[in-house]
């Protein structure tokens, strides 16, 4: 195989790598003014209802047939939860990361995720902010400024959300105008260069408007310093920023509702957000033995690598710049606008959802972490977004119905530069997808067993298609002219069939039948034509569920349960395919396989002074067929699901200390666990190079503490203060890694969590 081919393939798989994931542990809170009434005895002493969109509906959490988890705008508050990053492994079997682009989110669900950073692929769990599907993974770390509540929904979602949720979705609901004055502003501080300003404010309704402003500003600076090169005789480059992982944030929410008659209601949302990030670099901690960068090896270059070896969590860094030694950076800056139109019709109500969405990202990264130009990437995106939803929802007797039609338009310009050895290899990319769809979904209560049956029957057909407009060289050859241009129709069609049974409306079980696809596409950071210009279709799964959920005791201890069995079909993997020039790789349909697993959900209030909750989630994925190379071996026995761990558990308690009319005291701890898992998607065989165990991520045992101090009186408003630690115990474990393969001498950086931190939060709200 050429050098020149190792490097691409190299370049491609350096860019799959996921690091640096958070290590905030939160649990639900149900808290009564995001809900549906309860009844006086659990309004008084259980833990309420929370209402939730998961069906396109106001339903009661309890009530839905679906695995889900929700968060309340009080508990992400308290948490300074403001974007989906910080929700890892807070609902069982979700694992959220981010990549060596902080700014860039990967949602893993029951098994299913898409590794690939480039905006050109589609991710496999779907993320929604008021009911808006956000196109790409890329920009999806953004701060929401005022959440009112979050939902993680598990499993395929295909027939009421659609394309892309296969694993499932996150659906971010925000706080809309009251038409009341009042707010809140909160002002934070921490060790790292902590800084935090947020606040909500709620203008008095004028002439049927309500309006509503909220936004944040928060800074922290990464716990990486660049050091410069201490081998003056060695030539690198200098260094281009101070640290690694800086975080640097600016969000801004204007909300208006206009209600010209009782019946109808128009929502105006205007997001602005800008992230200005240090990217993440790994820490080159191996050199394989006997590889080009082994000084005691025949085939060394020469290159002492060696030098800069360093070893576990590390306070210091030698990475300098991305291509051509650009400064490092992770930017981003999106404008959305939403207008979402509401017209009751007796017993149906009919929305409109249009939104537009821009957004640009520039990205430069050092990918080996050291000052010699050996790796670097990067990406300068240029994308748009446009969608319009008409949805119908409404009762005709004993059916409940939800209807919609949905239009989807996206177009990319996507420049992906990486350098390898000095030789630059050059990737544009415009791509656009027009997508469609129709679905409904009925829940009918038959007139048998006291209307203690709901059936549910749902069905989705989608079409899309896409184009690939592609250029490429390598070290100044054309790989792929200018001009090259691919297109392509898919199409899918996602059932949900679900029985629900209550035995009394405190208890009842659930079983669920669903299908979903994530999109196809082109191999939009292939280097060869062929490549380059070959389709792969969408990927699909079937899901079997059943589950349970349990209220006891007056609503003081829920319990709610799920085991799944999925199977993928025509999974969408990277695989080596022979070209003129030796190999290459593209995307293609090469896996199958079955993923099974259960979930267990509690949360308990024995007396009104103590919360406690927690969940455990198993995934045991399995690949029936893997095909790596064309026209290879079926490897699927040995090959590794990437950021799967099999077991993640979540313990929090929440403790009232004192309470008087001038002061309340809560002592809250978190406990966050997941077990070791793949970073990358390689083989099991320690025999085979590369394989998992040079990378493989550590188990995580993390705990997190707060004390809160609220309902103090200050004028005419309350002042709550928050002291927390994250982290307490200091847990050092790996997250991430990259092999570079025996063509790159098997170097291997790898990534860490965050060490300790702390911090102080002021509340004020009026």
């Amino acid at each position: 195989m050429k050098a020149s081919v190792v490097r691409r393939i190299v370049a491609r798989r350096t860019l799959c790598a996921a690091v640096s994931m958070s290590a905030l542990a939160a649990m639900p809170t149900h808290a009564q003014d995001a809900a549906a009434p309860a009844s006086v005895s659990e309004a008084a002493t259980g833990l309420g209802d929370i209402v939730v969109t998961a069906r396109r509906r106001n339903e009661n959490l309890h009530d839905v047939p679906v695995a889900i988890t929700a968060f309340t705008g009080e508990a992400l508050q308290t948490r300074n939860i403001t974007e989906v990053t910080a929700l890892d492994g807070l609902a069982p079997n979700v694992k959220v990361v981010e990549s060596s682009s902080n700014v860039t989110t990967y949602i893993q669900i029951r098994g299913s995720v898409t590794t690939n950073p480039n905006p050109g692929y589609e991710p496999a769990a779907a993320m929604y902010i008021d009911g808006v599907y956000i196109g790409k993974a890329v920009g999806s770390t953004v701060d929401v400024a005022d959440i009112d509540h979050i939902e993680v929904l598990r499993g395929p979602q295909g027939t009421l959300f659609g394309r892309n949720t296969l694993a499932g979705a996150v659906n971010i609901v925000t706080k809309k105008p009251s038409g009341t004055f009042g707010g809140w502003a909160k002002l934070g501080a921490g060790d790292y260069g902590r800084k935090l300003g947020q606040f909500s404010l709620d203008l008095p309704e004028f002439n049927n408007i309500s309006i509503k402003l909220a936004g944040l500003i928060s800074r922290r600076n990464g716990f990486v310093h660049v050091r410069d090169n201490p081998y003056p005789a060695i030539p690198g480059q200098d260094p281009t920023v101070k640290r690694i992982g800086d975080e640097r944030s600016e969000a801004f929410r204007a909300a208006v509702r206009y209600r010209p008659v009782d019946n109808l209601t128009l929502d105006y949302t205007f997001d602005y957000n800008r992230v200005h990030n240090t990217p993440i670099a790994g820490v080159l901690q191996s050199i394989g033995q006997g590889g080009i960068f082994d000084p005691n090896s025949s085939n060394y270059v020469g290159v002492p690598l060696y030098l800069y070896l360093q070893n576990g969590r590390t306070d210091t860094s030698y990475a300098t710049g991305g291509v051509d030694n650009a400064k490092m950076a992770d930017r981003v800056k999106t404008f959305t606008h939403t207008l979402t139109g509401t017209l009751s019709l007796g017993e149906a109500t009919l929305k409109s959802i249009t939104s537009y969405r821009t957004m640009k990202w520039l990205q430069s990264l050092d990918l080996d972490g050291t000052p010699l130009p050996i790796a670097a990437g990067g990406s300068n995106l240029d994308y748009h977004q446009f969608s319009q939803e008409i949805q119908v929802t409404g009762k005709l007797g004993r059916l409940v119905y939800t209807g919609g039609l949905y239009y989807f338009h996206d177009k990319g310009d996507n420049s992906n530069p990486q350098q390898f050895f000095g030789t630059t290899l050059e990737s544009l990319d415009t791509f656009t997808t027009n997508a469609d769809a129709i679905y409904a979904q009925v829940d009918y209560t038959p007139p048998i067993l006291d209307d203690k049956l709901v059936l549910t029957a749902g069905y989705r057909y989608s079409h899309e298609r896409k184009t690939s407009d592609r250029f490429a060289s390598a070290g100044g050859f054309v790989t792929i002219p200018a001009g090259t241009i691919s297109a392509a129709s898919f199409h899918g069609s996602t059932p949900t069939f679900i029985a629900k049974y209550s035995f009394t409306p405190a208890f009842n079980v659930y079983a669920k039948y669903a299908e979903g696809f994530k999109s196809g596409g082109f191999s939009v950071d292939a280097t060869d034509l062929v490549a380059a210009t070959t389709p792969y279709a969408p990927e699909t799964v079937k899901s079997i569920e059943v589950g349970s959920k349990l209220r006891l005791f007056g609503g003081r201890l829920i319990l709610n349960a799920a085991a799944f069995f999925d199977k993928h079909d025509n999974q969408q993997i990277a695989i080596f395919k022979a070209g003129p020039n030796g190999f290459v790789t593209l995307t293609a349909n090469g896996a199958k396989s079955k993923i099974k697993g259960f979930e267990l959900e509690a949360q308990a209030k024995p007396v009104d002074w103590l919360m406690l909750s927690g969940n455990v989630g198993h995934t045991d994925p399995r690949f029936t067929q893997y095909f790596g190379t064309e026209g290879g071996p079926n490897i699927a026995k040995t090959q590794a699901f990437a950021f799967v761990p099999r077991w993640q558990a979540t313990v929090s308690g929440d403790a009232r200390l004192f309470q008087a009319d001038n002061l309340q005291v809560n002592v809250a701890v978190d406990f966050n666990y997941n077990s070791k898992y793949a970073a990358l998607p390689y083989s099991t065989d320690p025999a085979t190079n590369p394989n998992i165990y040079s990378t493989l991520a550590d188990s995580q045992k993390i705990v997190d503490g707060r004390v809160i101090f609220s309902k103090i009186p200050i004028g005419g408003t309350t002042l709550t203060t928050t002291v927390f630690v994250k982290n307490i115990f200091n847990d050092a474990s790996r997250t991430a890694g990259i092999d570079f393969g025996p063509s790159f001498g098997n170097i291997v950086t790898r990534n860490y969590n965050f060490p300790r931190s702390f911090g102080v939060d002021a509340t004020v709200r009026f």
